[in-house]
């Protein structure tokens, strides 16, 4: 074989390894300008629930606000508003925080809830599950240890 041949197999046989241990890209913490001088950073993923349905989870900050946004499918689920959203860590301790939807554009299947005074006690690397207040009974959103870094990563941010 040439030597230009051999370089070239080289490269050939290297890019699958280095697609391989590329790190993955399913979610990113995003800075966006809402307006100048006004960023707003978020986390959105994509959870479902207990019984399989899907949920826009959206953790997003601006200076001294922490807010998570869920959005469920709509004429699905209904929000008790304004009943606090539960969070249960893995060593099931409990917290509750606030909802922060404005009243005025209360949508039945969208919450929001103020996490700035549960972000110290929020887990560094562990899952979580969300009790959402919905009249549907029972519903829980199991978040991941993945998501809880990122959104820990995410708070270091601002």
């Amino acid at each position: 074989m040439v030597r230009w041949e051999r370089c070239l197999l080289l490269i050939l046989l290297m890019i699958p390894l280095w697609l391989a241990v590329s790190p993955s890209s399913d979610a990113m913490i995003r800075t966006i300008e809402e307006a100048p001088n006004q960023v707003v950073v978020q986390s959105r993923h994509s959870l479902r629930d207990n019984r399989g349905f899907t949920w826009q989870v959206i953790l997003f900050s601006r200076p001294e606000q922490l807010q998570l946004r869920l959005v469920g499918f709509p004429e699905q689920y209904h929000f008790r508003h304004p009943d606090p959203l539960v969070l249960v860590t893995s060593s099931g301790q409990t917290l509750t925080a606030a909802d922060d939807f404005p009243k005025a554009d209360t949508v039945a299947n969208v919450g929001q809830f103020d996490l700035l005074p549960l972000a110290s006690q929020l887990p560094r690397s562990e899952p979580l599950v969300l009790r959402p207040p919905l009249e549907e009974q029972g519903i829980e959103i199991a978040v991941p240890a993945a998501v809880v870094i990122e959104w820990q990563a995410l708070m270091a941010e601002v």
